[in-house]
Parts: structure tokens; C-alpha cells; sequence
């Protein structure tokens, strides 16, 4: 008969074996597809992904704006600032660099930007330091090329805190929240002020954080495929040399009964 006591840990260990290739396998497929991302996202920043600058001048062209296809990417807005000013409170990342301790905690300052025909989307100015926001000037409503880094509204996560319209302080940027306190139909896409500028609000502020973690991931689970292995083989072969094998005659199990 067939031993049970080598079919059930031999099955076993190839199940296991299988699903631990097949995730490190998946990481290794996410790794290029990851790196492709940064590739690409690296690209569009820096203006080196083909095509001149688009400029963006109503509805219609912000319409065509994709996600997959456009976040990150540099276009030139023509219209010009509205009065309204939103405050979103920034994690600590998101501060320019070299600031004091005191100045290290502020907002980004967030407006709609009216388009030529009259259509908006919103802006984010860039950093203020907390000290500062009082001393905020008005939005400069001249007609203006700007330059801005094309980003998509945040996902409002469990911890996030309640936003507080009459306080103008947002926790989340969300187009449809700040269109609704404003009165103005914002569509989804974002624009960050490329230029860092001298004054505040700062711009400049955008982040290329992208967690690229697939190689470490994919790793784990192929070295715990090889872990398994080493395991299943000196298993086997203290299991042989104490006498088992994949077969046992009639002899043997009479004589083990």
C-alpha cells in the first residue's frame, strides 16, 4: 500500500510549495509594473516624455484628462485665481525643506482657478507655515499662464479628521467638498503650483512618493519556497533512513500490526 505517512506531508508541502511561487511570482510581475510607474511619473515631471506642454483653457480639455494617463503631468492653465481660499492641514512630508521647528507645521493653501470659458479647477497655491496664515494676501484674480503639476483628489482615510467648513480647514483634499463649500463645480484633477517661488504660499510642493516594496516582498516568499523545500527533503530523508519508504509489502505491515 501507499504510505500515508509520506502522501500526506508530500502532498502537502507541494500545495504550499505552489502558492509561495505563484506570490512571489505576482510580486516579481508588480515590481516591473511598479518601476514602469516611477518611470513614467519620473518622466512627466521633468517635462522628458515627449510631447510640448499642454495648455489647458476650458472644460473640454480637462474632460479629456485621464488618470492613469495624465497624474503628474506638467500643463500650463490659462485663466485666473477666484477670491475663495480653502486651508488643507499637510503632513509633515509635505513642508518645504529648510524651514525652523515653528514654521514646520502649516496648510497648503487650495483655491479654484477659473479657465477661460469660465470652468474651474482646483489649485493648491502650496505650503504656509502655520505662523503665517493670517498674514495671507488676497489671491491675485489676474489673467495668468500657470504652471501646475496635474494630481487626482485624496481617498478619505478612517483616521482623517472631520473637515471644518466654517473654519475654511480640510483635512482631505477633496474636489467635491471644497466645491460644495465654495458653490463651484470642481472636476477631479488637481493642480499643484509648480514654481517654488520666494513668498507664500510655496509652491513647488509636489511629492513623487511611491512605496516600491515587491523586490523585498518577492524575496520572502521565494525564500520561504526554498525554506520548504530544505524542510520537505531532510524530512524525507530522516523518514528513509529510519526504515519508511513509498511503498510497504504486506510482510511489513502485518508485522507492524
Amino acid at each position: 500500500m501507499f504510505s500515508l505517512r509520506v502522501f500526506l506531508p508530500s502532498g502537502l508541502t507541494l500545495v504550499m510549495l505552489t502558492v509561495l511561487l505563484m506570490l512571489g511570482n505576482w510580486q516579481v510581475e508588480r515590481l516591473f509594473w511598479k518601476q514602469d510607474l516611477i518611470q513614467r511619473i519620473e518622466l512627466r515631471t521633468q517635462d522628458r516624455d515627449g510631447p510640448a506642454k499642454r495648455t489647458l483653457t476650458n472644460a473640454g480639455d480637462i474632460a479629456k484628462l485621464e488618470k492613469l494617463e495624465d497624474e503628474y503631468r506638467k500643463v500650463n492653465l490659462r485663466g485666473r485665481f477666484g477670491p475663495e481660499v480653502g486651508l488643507w492641514f499637510t503632513q509633515i512630508e509635505n513642508k518645504p525643506d529648510g524651514l525652523s521647528r515653528p514654521d514646520a507645521v502649516g496648510y497648503h493653501v487650495l483655491s479654484p482657478f477659473y479657465l477661460t470659458d469660465g470652468s474651474a479647477i482646483m489649485v493648491d497655491q502650496g505650503f504656509v507655515p502655520l505662523t503665517l496664515v493670517d498674514g495671507l494676501k488676497a489671491n491675485n484674480e489676474k489673467q495668468q499662464s500657470l504652471e501646475v503639476i496635474l494630481r487626482w483628489p485624496d481617498n478619505r482615510g478612517r483616521f482623517d479628521n472631520a473637515d471644518r467648513p466654517k473654519a475654511n480647514l480640510f483635512y482631505v483634499r477633496d474636489t467635491q467638498a471644497l466645491g460644495k463649500h465654495w458653490g463651484v463645480a470642481l472636476p477631479a484633477p488637481i493642480g499643484e503650483v509648480a514654481a517654488i517661488g520666494q513668498g507664500w504660499p510655496r509652491g513647488g510642493q509636489t511629492r513623487v512618493v511611491i512605496n516600491n516594496n515587491h523586490l523585498q516582498y518577492a524575496v520572502t516568499w521565494f525564500g520561504l519556497a526554498l525554506v520548504l523545500v530544505i524542510i520537505s527533503g531532510l524530512w524525507h530523508i530522516r523518514f528513509y533512513k529510519s526504515g519508511g519508504g513509498f511503498w510497504q509489502t504486506r510482510d511489513d505491515e502485518n508485522r507492524d500490526s
